[in-house]
């Protein structure tokens, strides 16, 4: 097993560089975490590599470097890529996929440079070996990104292939969902994981197809999020470390029997009941623990756990908006419903809610003791956060 220290890049959605951040830190081998705009550096040997591929719930791609070199023009571009010898990295028969960031006042758009990029890379190949790899854009062998930063290009080659949050076990989405990434940087954030080792229940009173839930039995039971994937970035990459990584799934193997007589309490409801067979089909795919009924938020209540739980849970929800509503009234309505349930039922829990619009989140009626800007793909959210037994008003009355 080679012990070379390599730079790693692990992108993630804007606003959860932190929580990356502590995940990355967590990782054994893993050294010199810095936080980036939208990602996170770490260095280490090939097997920290592996492992942040397996065991980052927050992480969307995995970057591994191959270079960087000074330039901000085509030519530039062209002849460092040039310098670098491909053959290491991938057969003159395979496919590759060029993902390219940044501009200059040579290179004015990201097609541009993934054109260059692309050109330099076969050409250099051929000029070897007289044959030229082709072009996959989805299933690609190597999948190469390459990003222009104030005059400096960075070469790297994406380890994960497909986005890390694609876990291997959905079948079907439903409308508008959350990706798995950003839920699980969510329930990070609202300290999930505390919660479920002190036996408190976690519930999603509009669940749609189950990622907070599942999501949150992944982590209660100390599930690598990658152990479900059956495709890797570096599968066909010529440096890949079969013997590391093999290591890596066997100790992610070992912690999943480990934790799998853990008793957890996970709950969710929708009023689709399209939207809970899906959940109930993602949730036997992944091998997970949750239970499911068809619900209004308006009946939503605390459940009876077989869990000897403290008086107090966690409540995370995405609830319908935009395109998954009709109008903005809908939106509102929706919000209304879940401030007087949480008021009514809820007392003593925390309750994590992201809005995406200011007219849900105004409509809740709660004072949130956080308020945090995040993006759930093109839409700007915030995540809310109410601690339900701090609101100064007091329960009022009636309540059951």
């Amino acid at each position: 097993m080679s012990s070379i220290t390599h730079q790693y890049v692990a992108t993630c959605t804007s606003g959860v560089e932190g929580v990356l951040a502590a995940e990355l830190r967590g990782l054994p081998e893993v050294s010199n975490v810095k936080e980036l705009r939208g990602a996170v550096a770490f260095n280490g040997p090939l097997r920290a590599g592996y492992r942040a591929c397996m065991w980052s719930r927050t992480a969307s791609r995995m970057l591994i470097e191959l270079g960087d070199f000074r330039g901000d023009s085509a030519d530039a571009l062209y002849d460092g890529i040039r310098q670098i010898d491909w053959l290491q990295h991938m057969a003159e028969d395979g496919t590759l996929a060029v993902d390219f960031v940044g501009t200059s006042d040579g290179i004015r758009n990201s097609h541009f440079g993934a054109m260059r990029t692309k050109d330099a890379i076969c050409d250099s190949i051929r000029e070897r070996m007289d044959i030229r790899p082709s072009v996959d854009l989805e299933r690609p062998d190597a999948r190469v990104h390459v990003h222009l930063r104030q005059g400096r290009f960075t070469v790297a080659l994406d380890l994960a292939g497909d986005p890390l949050h694609r876990r291997g076990y959905r079948r079907s989405a439903g409308p508008a969902p959350i990706k798995e990434s950003l839920a699980a940087a969510i329930l990070l954030l609202a300290e999930w994981p505390l919660a479920a080792e002190a036996g408190a229940p976690l519930v999603d009173p509009m669940c749609g197809s189950g990622t907070f839930l599942l999501e949150a039995a992944g982590i209660a039971l100390d599930r690598a999020p990658g152990l479900g994937r059956s495709r890797w970035g570096f599968s066909r990459w010529r440096q890949h470390d079969p013997e590391a990584w093999s290591d890596v799934v066997a100790e992610a193997q070992e912690r999943k029997h480990a934790a799998n007589d853990r008793e957890i309490g996970v709950f969710g409801a929708d009023i689709d009941p399209e939207a809970l067979r899906t959940t109930k089909v993602n949730a036997q795919r992944a091998e997970l623990p949750i239970v499911v009924r068809r619900q209004a938020v308006a009946d939503s209540a605390p459940p009876d756990s077989p869990l000897e739980s403290p008086p107090f849970g966690l409540l995370v929800t995405n609830p319908p908006y935009g395109d998954r509503l009709s109008s903005r009234g809908g939106a509102n309505q929706v919000g209304r419903e879940l401030g007087r349930t949480l008021t009514r039922r809820y007392w003593g829990w925390r309750a994590v809610v992201i809005a995406g619009n200011r007219g849900l989140a105004e409509s809740i009626g709660l004072e949130p003791v956080r308020s945090k800007p995040l993006w759930n793909g093109p839409i700007e959210c915030r995540l809310l956060q109410f601690d339900v037994g701090d609101n100064p008003s007091g329960p009022p009355q009636g309540r059951r």
